[in-house]
């Protein structure tokens, strides 16, 4: 029968919560729910004439201490968004995508000096399932998360693929590089360093391997102020290689630089990344104009 066959279903998702993602019975069915009525769009900014992003009205807050959050895609869904930030405290935590009880499909892990200061912003394509996202903080007792979640229904989901394949499609070869795999064992992969103009906010990184092989890709990215001051670190992973990954990371004042290194080994690590200026400030002067300055080493 028609409760029978549901009975089954709830039964399979408090399984899958409490064995594999770690949650309480029944999280991603009765828990917080993505849905495109939770955010309004942003108005046209200086940034470009397509805004990527949600405003999102209001942000779960996740407690400390490694507690987890899960959130069940609706079965038309093909991607997600999401957003995170803390109260001013480091922003530490993890967000995964779970196609059924065995299959992660998407990893990051996040760690900056502030979560007010270097909020992120994600977009994430994934095939249908649907799938379960799961946000966890971090172990220590201190560093809450507050996280938006939001679902793109179909029209707008179309709108952002075509956007993300005309940003894909029109970086110059400076903004989109090609970055070699590593050993085996993850270590000792090509390292890649972009380097900011001083009147770029805010930066976004596309990763996409459609024109490298198609592979998944592992990545280390740092952003750097300074030589070697690192103020924020993550940890990229992606199951599907035909399916972008698209970021905006915080840049603010001048001296950044973006370090990114490939983790996966050199026979099947082949990863393209574009990064490319994501918000100017006008009022800062530099040599020419900001998107043209992007350099690379």
């Amino acid at each position: 029968s028609r409760r029978m066959k549901l009975y089954n279903r709830l039964l399979t998702f408090s399984i899958f919560s409490c064995n594999v993602l770690g949650g309480t019975a029944f999280s991603p069915v009765f828990g917080p729910k993505a849905t495109a009525s939770a955010v309004v769009l942003k108005s046209s900014a200086t940034k470009s004439d397509f805004e990527i992003f949600p405003v999102y009205e209001t942000m779960d807050k996740i407690e400390p201490g490694g507690t987890i959050r899960t959130y069940q895609m609706p079965p038309w869904a093909t991607r997600v968004q999401m957003r995170f930030e803390t109260f001013g405290r480091p922003l530490k935590g993890e967000a995964n995508l779970w196609l059924g009880p065995l299959r992660l499909t998407h990893t990051l892990k996040f760690d900056t000096e502030s979560g007010v200061e270097f909020p992120i912003e994600a977009l994430l394509k994934f095939k249908k399932g649907p799938p379960v996202l799961k946000i966890s903080t971090a172990d220590n007792q201190n560093f809450p998360l507050k996280v938006g979640v939001y679902v793109p229904p179909p029209e707008r989901a179309a709108a952002l693929e075509a956007n993300t394949e005309r940003v894909w499609r029109s970086c110059s070869p400076e903004q989109k590089q090609l970055i070699q795999g590593s050993n085996t064992d993850g270590k000792h992969g090509q390292r890649v360093n972009w380097t900011v103009p001083q009147n770029v906010k805010s930066v976004q990184l596309l990763a996409w391997s459609i024109d490298s092989g198609r592979k998944s890709f592992k990545l280390d990215i740092e952003m750097l102020q300074g030589p070697n001051n690192k103020k924020q670190s993550f940890f990229l992973q992606c199951g599907g290689g035909s399916q972008p990954y698209h970021a905006v990371f915080q840049t603010p004042g001048p001296g950044w630089t973006v370090r990114i290194r490939n983790k996966k080994f050199v026979e099947d690590g082949l990863i393209q990344v574009a990064v490319i200026p994501y918000e100017i400030d006008e009022s800062v002067p530099t040599a020419g104009s900001g998107r043209q300055s992007m350099g690379w080493n």
